[in-house]
């Protein structure tokens, strides 16, 4: 007879045993994603504000610091590669300094190893929403927003970066679409989601024959799956642009193969063939961005940068940052009326500038003065 402290025996049942083809539950399946109230690191969850198939992102408040933040969930933790390209994306934005690119505070790990991200809340819109709301966007405001996200991609496509101990040159965002566009209230563009970034030289993860992106946005090299470089973000951003200007797909399809076919093929709806006003310059440059030839394309985000702000520069010499402000502070008033040329700019008015030269003039009326009292002094005394 065994003593009480004394182990017990186990008697192992076969119907335990795991066989070959069992399925393991996976622990971080059963562990439910954060809710209002709950803390994410030094941050506690006031809102859901977006919810992905990879990622939930979560506005919060960060009680240390007393601010607004963003959090950023992964949901497949579990899932390796899931996990890698997350980090990734951590480490890209956090090497990223720019204006119209969201910024990245800081990444920890919550229960069971689960990474989040947090980062700069933005309050505003995405392009989604604002089309969804507006039907399509001023042509003023499209090409505002495209200017601002062109100077987002000529940063990062330049850029060196160091990833896992190796540097690369230059970056591919690979999935510039009207979600991952963000307008805010104070008129800001910020350019998100880095999670399917890679350099340009080569790719990070693999991928096998997935295709990473959004379809309806991506180059036609994208889905082929041959080489991609920097142009393959320039033709995702005219296909943006062509959606912000019509409210309508570069290519309306009925089913997945026809719009494979059509983006093969290269063939969109032309600009013109809309109910739009827009000037030969603006059609010209949205068919330089959808070439099926990436070498018809603009080669840099440079070069796109500078073609829309001439295509805009046509029509208005209002600058992008306060055709957006305006756009965003009252929708209604951005017309073509209050924002034609005027047919001679407005001048800087001349600030009158403080007369520091010496008082010459008054010295000479002085002595001119003391001369003609000498002399009637003189006339007198005689």
């Amino acid at each position: 007879m065994m003593s009480q402290g004394q182990p017990q025996p186990f008697n192992e049942n076969p119907k335990d045993r795991l066989r070959i083809g069992d399925q393991i539950q996976n622990p971080y399946q059963e562990q439910p994603m954060p809710k209002v109230g709950d803390k994410i690191g030094p941050n506690r969850v006031e809102v859901l504000v977006g919810e992905g198939g990879m990622a939930n992102v979560y506005k919060v408040w960060h009680e240390g610091l007393e601010v607004v933040r963003a959090v950023k969930v992964l949901k497949k933790a579990y899932h390796q590669e899931s996990k890698e390209r997350f980090l990734t994306e951590a480490k890209i934005l956090a090497d990223i300094s720019h204006p119209n690119i969201v910024e990245i505070h800081s990444i920890g790990y919550i229960d069971r190893g689960i990474p989040f991200i947090e980062m700069e809340f933005v309050e505003g819109t995405s392009i989604k929403k604002l089309i969804m709301e507006h039907q399509r966007l001023p042509v003023t405001a499209a090409l505002s927003i495209a200017y601002f996200v062109s100077q987002a991609l000529k940063y990062a496509h330049v850029k060196d970066y160091t990833l896992y101990g190796k540097v690369y040159h230059g970056l591919i965002h690979r999935d510039i679409k009207p979600d991952n566009i963000v307008v805010g209230k104070n008129g800001i563009v910020k350019l998100m989601d880095f999670g399917v970034a890679r350099p340009s030289e080569v790719s990070l993860h693999t991928v096998g024959a997935k295709i990473v992106g959004t379809l309806i946005y991506l180059s036609p090299e994208q889905l082929n799956g041959t080489s991609l470089d920097l142009r393959s973000d320039i033709f995702s951003m005219g296909a943006v642009l062509y959606e912000m200007i019509t409210g309508n797909r570069a290519f309306p399809h009925k089913s997945l193969q026809d719009l494979v076919e059509k983006k093969m093929k290269g063939q969109y709806t032309p600009l013109a063939s809309h109910n739009v006003a827009v000037t030969p310059t603006i059609n010209a440059l949205v068919d330089r961005c959808l070439a099926l030839n990436p070498d018809d394309r603009f080669p840099s985000a440079a070069d796109l940068g500078e073609a829309i702000f001439s295509a805009l520069h046509e029509i208005t010499n209002k600058a992008p940052a306060d055709i957006i402000a305006r756009f965003m502070a009252n929708p209604g008033s951005l017309t073509m009326v209050n924002l034609q040329k005027s047919k001679t700019p407005p001048k800087m008015p001349e600030i009158e500038k403080p007369n520091h030269s010496f008082p010459w003039g008054w010295i000479v009326l002085g002595i001119a003065s003391a001369i003609g009292a000498g002399i009637l002094a003189a006339i007198y005394l005689r």
